[in-house]
């Protein structure tokens, strides 16, 4: 029985390792390898949903934060909010295709607007619209922490109201808060093109939230130079404001570095209040002055 225990430590204590050293660099590297292959919006679309549930499992299975597990009713509500927020990004994103990208597209034309290196490689063009999104993105984040109006307005305090954080969090906003979140690929498109690379972002960007979301022991040394790690996000999710107040890039880190908000340090506890909101409360917070 000794012998079968200390294998099942040994196997525990390499998976755990293999998730601190390979899980996001490895997710990364194949998000990249699929836009270097001009891989299709379906195949990225695959990945993006292996890559979540793997994310999902290893969080059950060898979470961070043993206190984080959620039982099954709570991950039941959570996925209840998420489609419903999901459903508004969709709705949001073909409103703006028919009416704001539209006008923007135009504009751009007529003032001769389109920059974008398409003579570069794939690869090359899809972490330069990374790092160019992610520009606009922290302003944004950024803006919403500095106003309580807009922190209100955007909805935004509903994403930090959540206790347990988990992958699924990087996509529980309040459904309002749609309209804000697809405004910086607006601009960054409006300015300088690179929708042909648009497949490639969104594996890239998705995958890299989830994994900044995740109650996952991940390394954030070297890969967190560039690349916003769970151990920064998590910080940013503090329910202390100070804290709080700082780390804004959710999927890239290197404009926190550069503007001075970057800080790496525990954490001890998320969200707004020692207690996480009902569901209703949570949908009726940009509401409630």
């Amino acid at each position: 029985m000794s012998t079968y225990h200390n294998a099942l430590g040994t196997f525990e204590w390499l998976l755990r390792e293999i998730i601190y050293w390979a899980l996001q660099p490895g997710l990364i590297a194949m998000s990249l390898y699929l836009a270097h292959t001009n891989a299709s919006l379906d195949t990225h679309s695959l990945f993006i949903l292996l890559a979540f549930c793997t994310i999902t499992l290893l969080e059950v299975l060898l979470p961070g934060r043993s206190e984080w597990r959620k039982n099954a009713g709570e991950s039941i509500k959570l996925l209840g909010f998420v489609l419903v927020a999901g459903s508004a990004y969709v709705a949001v994103e073909t409103l703006y295709a028919v009416s704001l990208f539209q006008w923007l597209t135009d504009l751009s034309h007529a003032w001769q607007l389109d920059f974008w290196p398409s003579e570069w490689p794939v690869l090359a063009q899809v972490l330069l619209i990374f790092v160019a999104y992610e520009f606009v993105n922290y302003w944004y984040h950024r803006a919403t922490h500095r106003w309580a109006w807009f922190w209100k307005l955007s909805g935004h305090g509903t994403h930090h109201a959540f206790k347990k954080l988990t992958g699924l969090n990087a996509i529980a906003n309040h459904p309002i808060e749609a309209f804000f979140l697809i405004l910086p690929r607006a601009i960054v498109g409006f300015l300088f093109g690179g929708e042909a690379v648009g497949a490639g972002i969104v594996s890239l960007t998705t995958v890299t939230a989830i994994l900044a979301h995740s109650n996952l022991h991940l390394n954030s040394a070297v890969i967190g130079w560039f690349f916003t790690t769970n151990r920064y996000h998590i910080h940013h999710h503090s329910q202390v404001v100070s804290e709080s107040n700082t780390n804004f890039g959710c999927m890239c880190i290197i404009w926190d570095r550069i503007f001075g908000t970057f800080q790496d340090a525990s954490t001890q506890d998320t969200g707004i209040s020692d207690t996480q909101p009902s569901y209703k409360t949570l949908l009726m917070m940009p509401f409630k002055w």
